[in-house]
């Protein structure tokens, strides 16, 4: 996913969808640092491999962008701001209070709006296809 798509994400999730919860995870890019020498540790018998995750600035090849905590908070609270719900970040892999937090960041949203609740709760989807049994 591209960066301007994941911005978008948000806003699609909880504006059609409207989840009472939402959890949002991604990884933090200033942690990368620490799993780049852990690496560079393991690999010190190839230096071909050594000089590709040299050259990696993201965690993984296929990333397309990572955030840092705050790009991530920024986004995650104007998301939250914007569409009335609240925002509790977390993490995994690594502390909260120790440089450079968490490995994986997360984000958990919570609905304020609580006008939904008593709404009618008929589905604002098509059914596309359903799974059964009967469809193995």
């Amino acid at each position: 996913m591209e960066e301007d798509e994941a911005c978008l994400f948000g806003d699609v999730v909880l504006t059609s969808f409207c989840p009472r919860i939402l959890v949002v995870s991604t990884p933090n890019y200033e942690y990368n640092v620490i799993l780049q020498k852990s690496a560079l540790q393991s690999q010190e018998e190839d230096p071909d491999e050594k000089n590709q995750s040299q050259s990696c600035k993201f965690r993984n090849h296929d990333h397309k962008f990572e955030w840092t905590r705050e790009q991530f908070g920024c986004w995650a609270s104007d998301l939250a701001t914007r569409h009335n719900y609240t925002v509790e970040f977390s993490g995994v892999g690594g502390v909260v209070d120790v440089e450079p937090g968490f490995a994986s960041q997360i984000a958990v949203f919570r609905r304020v709006d609580t006008t939904l609740k008593n709404a009618d709760s008929t589905h604002n989807y098509e059914v596309l296809w359903e799974w059964s049994q009967s469809n193995m």
